[in-house]
């Protein structure tokens, strides 16, 4: 695909950009994590698969992408070490750097997609992916390129086979790309290709599945996998942490995970209407399977013990789902969800000084950070955030873009600080 010059000055300053942060930022925890097992494996051998913190497939796509910054160092590139960060400038890159090319790859599929800049510019340049792929380190984008890759085989090709797996690939890389995998399976039953398509798909995916899970048994590690990974993800488990940020937990205390399993629950709910609407439709629709992937994102980050970058799902999910249906304003709301939510996880939840130095205490924005009611404020800002992306995704009204929504946001952010950080609303109600 050829870039037109607009889109080549879109990519080159959003790699800039990406590119400039990610050797003097970075979450110190988290980037540990990952640095840890590279260095393990390039210094002695070692394939740590019972301790290393995410799915197998992220950690084989970092030994790939660290062994040319293990060979730099080889020839006697030097490399430093920034404040307080657990990795090095170039190390933190190359860690970095699969992530920041998905974004690319992201950002291409839109185009191929949608036949406009603007969607894609709307997620390219939007502060929530540049902040997880270059600033924070997660491993997110790597989920959501092989997702939108397989939306792009599912509009584009007559079969659907390749589609299903590689959302496969997607949910090896983050577990709710099996979602879209399970949706293009209802289509294949739906659509009652029993003989061709639904054996590939199965037992493709089954065979993709296997080989990359394989080192994890003959290595080891595949309870510690399960408890921390898989359990944790469906609400079977809590993980390892002793913080999680689900929002219906932190504003009411109450933990629906913790009362019914609610991810499979919306996953069996998501692909039961999905199915209703694809025989309704009578042929197959890419709308439909955007649509309903992007429900299941807001159902998971409502519903269950959600990390902040799942957050980041909803983003280009909405602005494919608003280019296809002709949502403008859902599309430029994504962009404005997210401005606002990385400034509500750096601020609320992570700290400036941690993200830019690599220690929380190093200095603070004064009354934006650390401020008393900050999970609260946190949980209740990223609510109504999401019940506004509902409204535009749902309401006709609000098909076009009006910019009296940014003032709006800003507007309740500041009514939610005075009500729970100066007033205290949230000790009166027992929510701290």
């Amino acid at each position: 695909m050829k870039l037109s010059k607009s889109a080549s000055v879109v990519l080159l300053s959003g790699l800039a950009i990406r590119l400039g942060l990610a050797p003097f930022t970075g979450h110190p925890g988290d980037v540990a994590l990952f640095v840890t097992p590279q260095r393990l494996f390039y210094q002695t051998g070692t394939l740590d698969m019972k301790y290393f913190p995410t799915l197998p497939a992220v950690y084989y796509v970092q030994l790939l992408f660290y062994g040319p910054y293990q060979l730099l160092r080889l020839v006697g590139i030097p490399d430093l070490q920034y404040y307080y960060h657990t990795a090095m400038m170039l190390e933190s890159l190359f860690l970095k750097l699969p992530s920041i090319l998905c974004d690319v790859g992201i950002f291409v599929v839109l185009l191929s997609l949608t036949r406009k800049l603007i969607p894609a510019t709307l997620f390219f340049l939007n502060p929530f992916p540049i902040c997880l792929s270059a600033v924070w380190g997660t491993y997110d984008s790597m989920m959501l390129f092989p997702l939108f890759l397989g939306f792009y085989f599912f509009a584009t090709r007559d079969t659907k086979t390749i589609s299903g797996l590689t959302f496969v690939i997607s949910g090896l890389l983050k577990l709710f790309g099996f979602v879209a995998f399970a949706l293009v399976i209802c289509e294949t039953i739906v659509r009652r290709r029993f003989h061709d398509e639904l054996p590939l798909e199965i037992l493709g995916g089954l065979a993709i599945v296997v080989a990359t899970l394989l080192p994890v048994f003959l290595f080891g590690g595949y309870q510690s996998y399960l408890q921390v990974i898989v359990y944790r993800f469906i609400g079977l488990s809590s993980g390892t942490g002793s913080t999680h940020y689900g929002l219906l937990g932190l504003l009411f205390k109450v933990d629906p995970s913790g009362i019914l399993p609610t991810i499979p629950i919306a996953a069996v709910l998501t692909c039961a209407g999905y199915s209703y609407q694809s025989v309704r439709a009578k042929r197959y629709s890419p709308l439909l399977l955007v649509k309903w992937a992007l429900i299941a994102a807001i159902a998971f980050n409502l519903l269950s013990l959600a990390e902040p970058q799942w957050l980041s799902w909803l983003v280009p999910l909405g602005i494919l789902y608003g280019s296809f249906s002709g949502r403008v304003g859902l599309q430029y709301f994504a962009y404005i969800f997210g401005t606002v939510m990385p400034f509500l996880t750096i601020t609320l939840l992570q700290g400036t000084a941690y993200m830019l130095v690599g220690v929380g205490t190093a200095f603070s924005l004064g009354y934006i950070e650390g401020a008393p009611g900050g999970l609260l404020l946190y949980s209740a800002m990223t609510t109504v955030m999401i019940v506004m992306f509902c409204c535009y995704s749902v309401s006709k009204k609000l098909k076009p873009f009006r910019l009296e929504v940014v003032p709006l946001t800003a507007l309740l952010y500041l009514q939610l600080y005075f009500w729970i950080v100066i007033i205290g609303a949230g000790r009166f109600l027992g929510v701290s």
